[in-house]
């Protein structure tokens, strides 16, 4: 069967747990597996799909500024002054230091939100380019890239929480196991098309 939408993986799901008594909880299976998709200890999936760019502003009274909804992980962020951009270095909330008075930030870090190691002088227009969530699956929106370019992520995930629920810890850790593969596969054949053979040889530094 071909997962095209949430109604084809809501059939997969119980047609591959072969169980019909899971119907009702379907939903829920798939709302948890979403969750997993992104934010699992193991491998979360990261793929050009996900990629967003937020433009803010800061505030001239305030060292933070709100995170973009749905945000994962930050890819590049900068400031644009007179349409030129500029980027401001990242450092762990750890390593953070506050200096006093306003002026230009120079490092951020992310907590719940971003913060800026001073209050800005100004309102700086801010461009932020990171990974964030796909709008979930619903009758409203049955279909999302994830489901499109990797539905084996979706439907074995699904079945790793059905079988957690059901206590079946031998088919838990089977459809775990490929959860993991798939997004692995995922991540990789995305990695795969953001860099061909011939440009891995020159390629210098990380990806912005």
């Amino acid at each position: 069967m071909a997962l095209t939408n949430l109604a084809d993986l809501k059939a997969s799901i119980e047609v591959w747990s072969k169980r019909e008594d899971v119907k009702a909880l379907i939903p829920d299976f798939i709302s948890i597996c979403e969750n997993q998709i992104y934010s699992n200890t193991t491998e979360p999936l990261r793929v050009r799909s996900m990629v967003q760019t937020e433009v803010g502003v800061t505030s001239a009274s305030v060292r933070t500024q709100a995170l973009p909804t749905g945000y994962l992980e930050v890819r590049r962020y900068d400031f644009e002054i007179s349409n030129q951009r500029y980027n401001i270095d990242y450092v762990t909330p750890a390593h953070m230091g506050v200096r006093d008075g306003t002026g230009k930030p120079s490092v951020y870090t992310i907590t719940s939100q971003v913060e800026y190691d001073i209050i800005p002088d100004e309102a700086y227009v801010t461009n932020m380019i990171y990974y964030g969530k796909l709008t979930a699956l619903s009758d409203a929106n049955p279909t999302n890239a994830i489901l499109t370019d990797s539905s084996e992520v979706y439907l074995y995930g699904s079945l790793m929480t059905l079988f957690q629920w059901a206590e079946d810890d031998e088919q838990s850790i089977k459809y775990q196991n490929l959860f993991r593969q798939a997004i692995n596969g995922a991540n990789s054949a995305d990695s795969a098309g953001n860099i061909g053979v011939a440009t891995q040889k020159q390629r210098r530094g990380r990806n912005p």
